[in-house]
């Protein structure tokens, strides 16, 4: 993205749209795109979401979605802050108890809207709503005594796990859209491979598919986040928190 595109963004999710509060209710303003956008998505992924699609659900033609919104790249970005919008802010308590309910927050945020894992990259330019639940995630964890880059990286790391089983979840959403096959239809399929587990080339997974443990996984989110949490416990309550080096970014 250019540095002038990276501005517009950030003036058209930072700034009032005063624009759309001068509008009759019917009209079309920036709100009305970015929440059909959100539904073409929802509905189609977001490989299927051009300006175009946008302006047919809404009955308008696509020039004038550009009076309201520049361009996709900026759409997009508007997008993913209208979905942080959604969830809440981690109330004030407990650190463990605020973690969680920021992990839940974004767990719900990514079941409801399986593309926002699509768009979740470093160089997303954060909105308002975004920003201000990372906020409030810093602020759960502040009262601890730890240094700044210790809340930075303890959040981060809550936020890298329910990041790494959404995109689990995504990818398997997007695959049964695309093929029309579940997750569970799919692997029930492949027998040629089943006939490979034997016990003298796979003695683990043999003894773990025979004594039924593949057919009764526990809960991803719900036995990570927990295990997540009990590390970051005894690194908090450590009388001796142990310096880690940064690497540097090559």
């Amino acid at each position: 993205m250019k540095q002038s595109d990276r501005d517009r963004s950030v003036r058209l999710l930072w700034e009032p749209d005063a624009q759309t509060a001068r509008e009759p209710k019917a009209a079309l303003t920036r709100a009305r795109v970015v929440d059909a956008a959100i539904k073409v998505a929802d509905a189609e992924g977001v490989d299927a979401l051009t300006m175009r699609r946008v302006a047919e659900t809404l009955g308008f033609t696509t020039m004038s979605l550009y009076r309201h919104v520049p361009g996709k790249s900026e759409l997009l970005d508007l997008m993913v802050d209208a979905v942080w919008g959604e969830t809440e802010h981690a109330p004030a308590g407990p650190w463990r108890e605020g973690l969680e309910f920021f992990a839940r927050q974004m767990w719900s945020m990514y079941r409801a809207h399986p593309w926002m894992l699509q768009l979740t990259t470093s160089r997303r330019m954060p909105g308002p709503h975004a920003m201000t639940r990372q906020d409030a995630a810093y602020a759960a964890v502040s009262e601890l005594g730890l240094r700044s880059e210790e809340i930075v990286a303890v959040v981060t790391t809550v936020a890298h796990f329910v990041d790494g089983v959404g995109r689990t979840m995504a990818d398997r959403v997007r695959s049964e859209r695309e093929t029309g096959v579940s997750e569970e239809d799919w692997w029930n399929g492949r027998e040629a491979l089943w006939e490979h587990f034997t016990p003298d080339r796979l003695p683990m997974m043999t003894h773990i598919w025979n004594s039924g443990g593949f057919e009764r996984p526990l809960d991803e989110f719900e036995f990570g986040l927990a295990r997540v949490l009990d590390g970051l416990a005894v690194f908090i309550d450590a009388e001796d928190r142990p310096l880690v080096r940064r690497e540097t970014c090559l």
